[in-house]
C-alpha cells in the first residue's frame, strides 16, 4: 500500500478534488431535488445547458472508443466527425426549437411522456419507456467499460474493482443531486473535456515529430491508414457514424437537456456553444488511433479501446503531470454520460411504466430506485462486455434512430402522424434493428442495422399514418 500511494499520489489528489466537486454540486442541489419536477426537470441557462449537452455526448466512448477506433480504420474515420457535427447542428437548429415549444405545450418531462401526449397513447408511452430502458443499459455497458479501463490503467487496480468504485460514486451522486447537480457538474466537466482533447492531440503530434512526420510514419506501416480507401468499407464507416450522430437528435439523455432550457434566450446561447465544442473535440480525437501507429508497436495492443490509455499511461505523451490530469478528463467524460443515462432510464420506470403522478411522493422514490437498479445492471454486464465501445454505442444509437426519429422528429413537424403509426414505428423499428444487428454479427450481411432499421421505421410511420389518418380523424371528431 505505501508503494502504491507513493506512485499514484498525484493522480489520487486529482481524483479527490474531482470527487469534492461532485459532492459540492450534489449537496447544493439536494433541496431542489426533493420532488420529481426538481429532480429531473429544472430550468437552467443556455451556457450551462450547452456545455452539459456537449459533455453528455462526449463521453469515454469518444475519448477511448472513437479516438482509438481509427487504429483499426485509418483516417477515413474522420467521416464520423463530419456526420456527428452535422447532427449536432441539426439537433440544435431543427429539432430543439420545435421540440422546446411542444414540450412546454404538453407539460412533459421525458421523451416517453412527450410521445404519449403527442399521440394520446398510454401504450406508446410505456413501449417507449421500455425501449429507453433497454438502450440505456446498452449504453451504460460501453461507458462503464471505458471508465473502468481508464481507472484500471491510471491507478493500477483491477478492472472489476474499478467498475464497482465507479458504480458507487456515480450512483450516490445521481441519487442525491438529480438533473440540477448533473448539469452544473457537466458544465465544469465539459470545459475539462474540451481542453483535454486539444492537449491530447498536440501531445501526440509533438511525440511523433509533427503532423507531416506522423503521416509518413503511418504510411510506412500501411498506406491504407492515410488513404480514402481506409481499412473498413465506407458503407460500414458511415453506418457507425450515422448511428452515433443520430443520438444527438433522438437520444433521451440529449433531449433531456432541451427540457432543461429556461427560455428562448437560453436556447439561442446553447445552440451556438455546443456544436462548436463538438467540432473542436472530434477534430482532435478521431485521428489519434491512426496517428498512434507512428508511436505504438503493432503487437503492443490487441484492442483499439486501449490506444488512448497506452498513449497516456505507457508513453506518457503529455508528460507525467498532464497525463495524471487527463485521468480527470476521462473520469469527467464517463460521469457526464453515466449520470445522464441513469436519470433518463430511471425516470422512464417511475413516470412512464408505473405512471406515478408527479405530485405523489412515490414518484421520486421510484425514480431513485430506478437509478440504483439501472446502474447496477449496467455495471454487472460491463464486467464481461460483449463488444468494443464503438459497436455497443452504435447499436444503442441505431435503436434510438429507428424508434424515435419518425415518431418524434417527423411527428413534431407533420400533424398527419397517427397513434397506430407511432406504435407500429417503435415496435417494428426496434424489432428490425435488433434482428439485423444479430444477422450482421453472424456474418449474414455487411449492412449496418441503422440503415435498415431506420428506413423500415420511417416507411412504417408514414405508410400507416396515411392509411389510418381518416379513421383517426373520425374518432377525434
Amino acid at each position: 500500500m505505501p508503494n502504491w500511494l507513493s506512485e499514484y499520489w498525484l493522480r489520487l489528489l486529482f481524483i479527490a478534488g474531482y470527487l469534492a466537486l461532485l459532492a459540492h454540486h450534489a449537496w447544493r442541489a439536494r433541496d431542489a431535488s426533493r420532488n420529481i419536477g426538481g429532480y429531473i426537470g429544472p430550468r437552467l441557462g443556455g451556457w450551462v445547458i450547452g456545455l452539459s449537452f456537449y459533455a453528455t455526448y462526449v463521453s469515454t466512448n469518444s475519448f477511448i472508443g472513437n479516438a482509438g477506433k481509427s487504429w483499426d480504420v485509418g483516417l477515413i474515420w474522420y467521416v464520423k466527425g463530419v456526420t456527428i457535427v452535422a447532427c449536432a447542428y441539426l439537433a440544435w437548429y431543427v429539432v430543439a426549437p420545435r421540440f422546446f415549444v411542444r414540450a412546454r405545450e404538453y407539460g412533459s418531462l421525458t421523451l416517453a411522456d412527450f410521445l404519449g401526449r403527442r399521440y394520446d397513447s398510454l401504450a406508446l408511452r410505456r413501449i417507449t419507456a421500455f425501449v429507453i430502458f433497454g438502450a440505456s443499459v446498452l449504453y451504460l455497458i460501453a461507458v462503464y467499460k471505458g471508465s473502468a479501463l481508464a481507472l484500471q490503467q491510471f491507478l493500477g487496480i483491477d478492472y472489476r474493482v474499478a467498475a464497482v468504485l465507479i458504480f458507487c460514486v456515480v450512483t450516490a451522486y445521481t441519487l442525491t443531486g438529480g438533473l440540477r447537480a448533473v448539469v452544473h457538474t457537466d458544465a465544469a466537466q465539459g470545459v475539462l473535456m474540451a481542453i483535454g482533447a486539444v492537449l491530447l492531440f498536440f501531445g501526440v503530434l509533438r511525440a511523433g515529430g509533427g503532423l507531416a512526420a506522423i503521416v509518413e510514419k503511418v504510411r510506412a506501416v500501411d498506406p491504407d491508414y492515410v488513404s480514402w480507401h481506409g481499412k473498413m468499407p465506407m458503407l460500414t464507416v458511415f453506418g457507425l457514424s450515422l448511428a452515433g450522430g443520430m443520438k444527438m437528435l433522438v437520444d433521451p439523455r440529449q433531449i433531456s437537456r432541451i427540457y432543461g432550457l429556461r427560455d428562448d434566450r437560453a436556447l439561442r446561447s446553447a445552440r451556438i456553444l455546443s456544436p462548436i465544442l463538438v467540432l473542436v473535440t472530434y477534430l482532435c480525437l478521431l485521428p489519434l488511433g491512426a496517428f498512434a501507429h507512428a508511436l505504438i508497436p503493432a503487437d503492443a495492443i490487441d484492442d483499439s479501446d486501449m490506444v488512448t490509455l497506452y498513449l497516456l499511461n505507457t508513453l506518457e505523451v503529455l508528460g507525467p503531470t498532464l497525463s495524471s490530469f487527463f485521468l480527470l478528463v476521462l473520469l469527467s467524460a464517463a460521469m457526464s454520460s453515466l449520470d445522464s443515462v441513469l436519470l433518463v432510464a430511471a425516470s422512464s420506470i417511475g413516470r412512464d411504466v408505473i405512471i406515478v403522478p408527479d405530485d405523489d411522493p412515490k414518484a421520486i422514490r421510484w425514480t431513485r430506485f430506478g437509478v440504483v437498479a439501472v446502474s447496477l445492471v449496467g455495471m454487472l454486464l460491463a464486467l464481461n462486455p460483449f463488444g468494443d465501445i464503438v459497436s455497443i454505442t452504435a447499436f444503442a444509437g441505431s435503436l434510438y434512430a429507428a424508434c424515435f426519429l419518425p415518431a418524434m422528429i417527423i411527428g413534431i413537424y407533420w400533424r398527419g402522424g397517427t397513434r397506430p403509426a407511432a406504435i407500429a414505428n417503435v415496435l417494428l423499428g426496434s424489432a428490425v434493428t435488433v434482428g439485423w444487428y444479430f444477422a450482421r454479427r453472424s456474418g449474414w450481411t455487411d449492412w449496418h442495422e441503422v440503415y435498415v432499421g431506420t428506413a423500415v421505421a420511417v416507411l412504417t410511420y408514414v405508410g400507416v399514418s396515411l392509411v389510418t389518418a381518416e379513421r383517426e380523424a373520425d374518432a377525434a371528431g
